[in-house]
């Protein structure tokens, strides 16, 4: 739908309302200054000017709330730097009631989910490492008004436990800047955008990122993808991509693939196709020369990308690559020959650590550091890398990681841009060198800045080939963190993009994972709709877990045709209980349910309580591949899933 008939329907203004707008900004002799003004209920326009700086604000009722489309002009003789757009939103709940928001993390591996609006002024991340928080907030340090643990990233839902409605309040663009949403009381949604004391020229004006205000007595997961639904219209999501199934490298070997392994497992693949309908061959990390030079192979790989590039498309297979587009490390060519092209510290001019891995690079200094798209050699050089990936060596699927990186606070190149901008520049620059027929998945990226650029995303952490923490506590990549994941962002699969639950891990062995912990990797997969890779060794595998492939691959694609009629919903999107589900419910009133109990205990679920309305119900167990019967209830034994056809 174009983006003019999203405001076709007009309806009443909600129950919430929007009372407040604020700029914040610092004027041209260095001192901080604020512009404000209160919005009357049920006006259509309001503005404020102050030294000729001018801020106003369109609402526009549409889609079931308030649109809320706000400029900045300088009508001064002298550049300003913007600093943030702040709205407060009034959400008609009580203050002294209890309540819920969704806290929705800011990239790709950033937990989401239900948590209490509490006076709680700490949060785990506030006592972390820069990385860590360059990582998962778009804000190193946040402002002591806008503390970590009450923030949420681009969206949020309040509800209240005295009250029907649920209220939304979350930004439909994500063009001109990151943006946050802080719910520190229940009565009030502090929505901002952030703009990183970006210039403003003499004369120049700044349009932001719309702000939609709904209340509803819609589920919170459907109120989600409503949201959804209009950032995808607004922002010209890509959600036309087919079905994706296919193989990658990375949850076998990691950084240990090489070049003979990558084509034994290729000629198993090609001799198995009928076992293992697949569509695309993901070579990942660990073939490059460094990180930062993508287009050249390390001693693993002595023939060289586009000779694999020919091997993979000989066999009847699109051939996928991963890159980090925006990062490098110290012995990189890109590091070594372009110093001027990374995000550099403001104080100590030096370039901004984004990363650390010590399989990254041979050198002493193992960070990563972030490239700047801002600078217009840097998106011409990247530009011109994704060329020469996809038309001169033939990659047609692009697995882009760390993008974040391209986020990270510091000196930039082009003052005038906010971090939103020039992660967005940095990634339109890629679609443009891939030109729009490759396939691009992002990964490790800021949810909104890609939206209309990537055809995939992955929505949650990497899966791993263990259920929970590691035997050392640390907070290292886990399956059932992957899965809450998965079902939190389901909302997204078709309206955003098509989602990246992450891979399917098949193999019984040189695995940590039981039969149950695999069946409940693979049934939180198919039941998002999203995405379907797997990463085993092909040897390992055997007819069986061929059969369960060919299985969850049908029901993957079932619910994926549907999804774009009817989004996959989370039954609960506020919970923090051990079962939790998804549904996808078709336009004659069948649905395909999953139940996870993703604790260390059992667990017993009434099946009344998944759709009152229904008839039978079969469910199906993906670990030992038997239909289960019809019934009222469903014990889950820890660590387990299953698969439910509800049938009207």
């Amino acid at each position: 739908m174009p983006r003019s008939d999203l405001f076709a329907t007009l309806t009443d203004v909600a129950r919430s309302q929007l009372s407040r707008i604020e700029l914040r900004f610092i004027d041209a002799g260095g001192h901080p200054r604020a512009l404000a003004f209160s919005v009357p209920s049920g006006s259509s326009e309001s503005s404020a000017i102050h030294d000729r700086i001018s801020f106003s604000a369109r609402l526009e009722h549409a889609i079931g709330g308030t649109i809320v489309r706000a400029t900045i002009e300088n009508r001064g003789d002298d550049a300003i730097r913007l600093t943030a757009a702040i709205f407060e939103v009034e959400t008609g709940f009580a203050a002294s009631a209890p309540a819920r928001f969704f806290k929705h993390g800011y990239q790709s591996w950033s937990s989401s989910g239900g948590y209490d609006v509490s006076a709680s002024q700490t949060h785990p991340r506030d006592a972390a490492n820069f990385i860590t928080r360059v990582n998962h907030q778009s804000e190193t340090t946040r402002p002591h008004e806008f503390p970590e643990a009450q923030t949420s990233e681009l969206f949020t839902i309040v509800e209240s436990s005295v009250a029907t409605e649920r209220v939304l309040a979350g930004f439909i663009g994500a063009r001109t800047s990151l943006s946050t949403l802080t719910v520190s009381s229940p009565e009030k949604i502090i929505a901002r955008a952030i703009l990183d004391d970006a210039n403003l020229a003499a004369g120049a004006h700044r349009e932001l990122d719309p702000l939609f205000v709904a209340a509803s007595d819609e589920s919170a997961a459907r109120l989600a993808a409503r949201w959804a639904d209009a950032t995808g219209r607004w922002m010209n999501a890509r959600v036309g991509a087919p079905f994706q199934r296919g193989w990658c490298s990375w949850y076998h070997y990691f950084h240990a693939i090489t070049e003979d392994a990558l084509r034994a497992n290729l000629k198993s693949l090609e001799a198995m196709r009928s076992e293992f309908p697949l569509d695309v061959i993901q070579l990942d990390d660990g073939f490059q020369s460094a990180l930062g030079d993508w287009d050249t192979t390390n001693a693993k790989f002595p023939g060289g990308l586009k000779k694999i590039v020919g091997e993979i498309r000989a066999a009847g297979f699109k051939a996928g690559i991963w890159t980090a587009p925006f990062l490098a490390a110290r012995d990189s060519r890109v590091m070594i020959d372009h110093p001027d092209w990374f995000i550099m510290h403001a104080e100590t001019n030096e370039p901004i650590r984004a990363g650390h891995n010590p399989n990254w690079t041979s050198s002493d200094d193992k960070f990563a550091y972030a490239l700047d798209p801002s600078n217009p050699a840097f998106r011409a050089h990247v530009r011109h890398l994704f060329t020469k990936l996809t038309r001169d060596f033939g990659f047609s699927y692009l697995k882009l990681d760390f993008l974040y990186a391209a986020a990270a606070p510091g000196r930039r190149h082009d003052p005038n841009l906010t971090r939103g901008e020039t992660l967005r520049q940095g990634l339109e620059a890629i679609r443009a060198g891939a030109g729009e027929d490759a396939f691009i998945l992002g990964c490790g990226c800021p949810i909104g800045q890609a939206v209309g650029i990537v055809d995939g995303m992955r929505i949650g952490p990497d899966v791993s080939p263990f259920w929970g923490k590691t035997a050392s506590g640390a907070g290292d990549p886990s399956t059932v963190y992957a899965l809450d994941a998965i079902i939190a962002r389901s909302f997204m699969h078709r309206r955003l993009w098509l989602n990246d639950p992450d891979c399917l891990m098949l193999r019984a062995r040189k695995t940590r994972l039981t039969a149950d912990e695999r069946a409940a990797l693979a049934a939180t997969i198919v039941a998002s709709g999203g995405m379907l890779l797997i990463s085993d060794d092909m040897s390992l595998l055997d007819a069986e877990a061929a059969k369960l492939f060919r299985q969850v691959a049908q029901i993957a694609e079932e619910i994926d045709s549907n999804a774009s009629r009817e989004p996959v919903l989370a039954l609960d999107l506020m919970t923090t209980g051990d079962v939790r589900g998804l549904i996808s419910e078709s336009g004659d009133g069948d649905a395909i349910t999953m139940i996870l109990n993703r604790g260390d205990s059992p667990a017993r679920v009434q099946t009344s309580d998944l759709k009152p309305d229904a008839g039978e119900i079969a469910a199906l167990d993906l670990a030992l591949d038997e239909k289960i019967g019809i019934f009222d209830t469903i014990d889950l034994p820890p660590h387990s899933a299953r698969i439910l056809r509800i049938k009207r």
